[in-house]
């Protein structure tokens, strides 16, 4: 084998651990700090309904 090759394959992997171990640091500092989900809060009462004249019925139409 080459001894470049080598070098280069434990230099990868070292570089893929490093980068693993960060990106398990990130994501787990990111749950730490994310704030909890605020419950919606509740209606006390429904909202007041707009008045609607009743509909007025339309006359046939003459032919």
């Amino acid at each position: 084998m080459d001894p470049q090759h080598d070098i280069d394959d434990s230099i990868a992997s070292a570089l893929r651990r490093s980068y693993g171990r960060l990106a398990w640091w990130i994501v787990r500092l990111n749950r730490m700090f994310e704030p909890s989900r605020v419950d919606e809060p509740s209606r006390p009462h429904l909202p007041p309904r707009i008045a609607v004249p009743p509909r007025q019925p339309v006359p046939p139409r003459s032919e």
